[in-house]
């Protein structure tokens, strides 16, 4: 998946379960792909990364700064799941 940040606050994207292998950063391929399970991700910057999906079960998958995928009522926002089954 490719992250493409257009916004103007930094979104440190974390996946829960699952490592992120970083393989691009702006379109080009890294001379040394490295595994995150954060991926910080700042105004006008773009992340390829590649998920393995080996581990069964939901994971949550969010922006590491609370506010941006939590409040008073819940996970909203940069928030979704990722389902391996």
């Amino acid at each position: 998946m490719t992250y493409i940040n257009v916004g103007t606050m930094e979104h440190p994207m974390h996946l829960h379960g699952v490592d992120q292998l970083v393989i691009a950063k702006d379109g080009f391929p890294l001379p040394a792909p490295y595994k995150a399970d954060t991926v910080p991700v700042s105004p006008g910057e773009r992340y390829t990364v590649l998920v393995h999906a080996d581990a069964k079960g939901t994971w949550a998958f969010h922006c590491h700064i609370f506010p941006h995928s939590e409040g008073a009522q819940g996970m909203f926002g940069l928030f979704t799941e990722m389902r391996i089954s």
